[in-house]
């Protein structure tokens, strides 16, 4: 049966596991504190482990914890990143405009028919009167959206439901995107 927070507070191998971590991370953060929580130009960052925070957050008059490895608020300053990197402002000129081409016009745009053809409605399944066409249509949101994969159609319909509508009423109506 599983123990509650407080009876593990009693069960000695849980306790021992705990500080074990304990200590070991502790060490940890000292011995890249002595380094300003830096080696090799890279930043340590540590989390507290009272606040759950990261440690230059840590409440270290209050908590206690840190007191075994000196750690005072010196360090938690010398964890914390600072960037004295100063971002190039780009202003918006005739270079700038050949550089970033700031019309979107890869985005898809959708297109819906206004009204259906005669004897179409939302939910049909139709097909072209082209007897080389065999794509099939579903019609939804007044657009009509092939099936890529007939085991789709026939997963979903019923081949004797599909209307067949005259090529030029079913070019009036958008392609929309295929059915999945």
């Amino acid at each position: 049966m599983p123990f509650n927070k407080e009876q593990l507070k009693y069960v000695d191998f849980y306790q021992k596991f705990v500080n074990e971590l304990r200590d070991k991370y502790l060490d940890r953060v000292k011995e890249l504190k002595s380094e300003n929580f830096r080696r090799n130009g890279i930043l340590y960052s540590f989390e507290d482990i009272i606040s759950t925070n990261g440690i230059e957050d840590a409440n270290i008059e209050q908590d206690g914890l840190y007191e075994s490895i000196g750690l005072d608020e010196n360090d938690l300053e010398a964890s914390k990143t600072i960037s004295n990197v100063k971002y190039p402002v780009y202003v918006s000129n005739s270079l700038l405009e050949k550089t970033i081409n700031r019309n979107i016009v890869e985005l898809a745009q959708s297109e819906f028919a206004n009204v259906l053809p005669e004897g179409v409605s939302n939910g049909d399944v139709v097909s072209s009167d082209d007897f080389d066409d065999k794509t099939i249509f579903l019609i939804s949101n007044n657009q009509k959206k092939p099936f890529d994969d007939v085991g789709i159609f026939y997963a979903e319909y019923d081949v004797s439901n599909v209307k067949t509508v005259e090529e030029s009423q079913l070019n009036l109506i958008p392609t929309g995107e295929a059915v999945e």
